[in-house]
């Protein structure tokens, strides 16, 4: 049997994206918080910030399009009742990050800053906008400028729980091994999904609610052909008409509700040949010739080694982590 291990371990290296490690993505941050800070109206109310989404997470992956992100959440101390409007509130964020070396968009999710380099996006931070009810809880000002007033709306969005209870979901090895199955799945979806209806998030939340590492029970080896296999299983064992994974906060809704009947058929086709591939990778006695399968799914960026260096006693035995929560 050949799990290619040490051909995952590169593949994660190659497509993880570290924003610490990102010097041009950590310094835009910077001056973008900066700027934020000096330059909101004065009539804005006082706010902190906070990380969230990939970043937060450390589930980062370079995109395939070379244009990553970063998502900030900023929660403005005030309840959704101080503004009825809450476009006004993402005016106060837009208006303060205007220059002229980016463009400043107020979308229905967030204020998007993109920059360009030769009229070419080359990374983009989106920054949400939030106040906090009655109950403590954040709420998401969803509107563009050309929403209509009476369609402008605050929404119960938990972000930062929704961090914490995925990253408490793991921890030591079983939180790495989950990082790189997410990763993974995200570069999978990036060579194999052509839409953005199946989101980088709803694969994150299926992964928090079915992954199990594996590791070999001889050796102690992680198995990550074998966890995410597992996982693709446990998604396509609980498919319904349709795969439903509901975010596990508030406002709890089904983060693939978006995608149409026939992009959820194809989605299920993909994961089933996504997992028939990594059975078929598996069951091959030579890494050289397991690691061409599974660069048929997870694309180019998965090493193939020479044929002469990769035939290997390997292990069978496994075994489920007891250190998962």
């Amino acid at each position: 049997m050949a799990y290619a291990q040490t051909q995952f371990d590169s593949f994660h290296n190659t497509i993880l994206f570290g924003y610490e490690s990102s010097k041009e993505l950590r310094e835009r941050r910077e001056a973008l918080l900066c700027d934020l800070k000096n330059n909101i109206s004065a009539d804005a109310p006082a706010y902190e910030t906070f990380y969230q989404g990939s970043y937060a997470l450390d589930t980062g992956v370079t995109p395939l399009d070379g244009n990553p992100d970063m998502d900030i959440g900023i929660i403005f101390d005030c309840a959704p009742e101080d503004y009825s409007d809450p476009l006004k509130l993402k005016k106060f964020v837009r208006d303060a990050l205007v220059r002229h070396n980016r463009t400043v968009d107020i979308r229905r999710p967030c204020v998007t800053v993109t920059y360009y380099r030769d009229n070419v996006a080359t990374h983009h931070i989106d920054m949400a906008v939030y106040s906090i009810n009655g109950n403590n809880q954040t709420n998401i000002a969803w509107c563009r400028e050309s929403t209509p007033l009476e369609e402008r709306e605050w929404v119960v969005s938990e972000a930062r729980e929704l961090t914490k209870k995925i990253t408490d979901r793991f921890d030591g090895t079983d939180r790495s091994q989950f990082r790189r199955a997410v990763r993974a799945l995200k570069r999978w979806r990036d060579e194999h999904i052509g839409h953005k209806n199946t989101p980088s998030i709803g694969l994150t939340v299926a992964a928090h609610k079915w992954f199990s590492p594996r590791y070999d029970a001889t050796d102690g080896k992680a198995r990550d052909l074998i966890a995410i296999r597992d996982l693709i299983q446990q998604m396509l064992n609980n498919w319904g008409g349709r795969l439903t994974v509901n975010l596990p906060v508030a406002p709890y809704s089904d983060l693939f509700e978006r995608m149409s009947d026939k992009q959820m058929t194809s989605f299920k086709t993909s994961l089933e040949a996504l997992r028939d591939g990594l059975n078929e990778a598996e069951q091959q006695p030579d890494t050289h010739e397991a690691c061409k399968i599974l660069r048929k799914q997870f694309g180019e960026d998965f090493p193939v080694p020479e044929k002469v260096d990769t035939t290997k006693q390997t292990s069978a035995g496994l075994s489920v982590s007891g250190r998962s929560a």
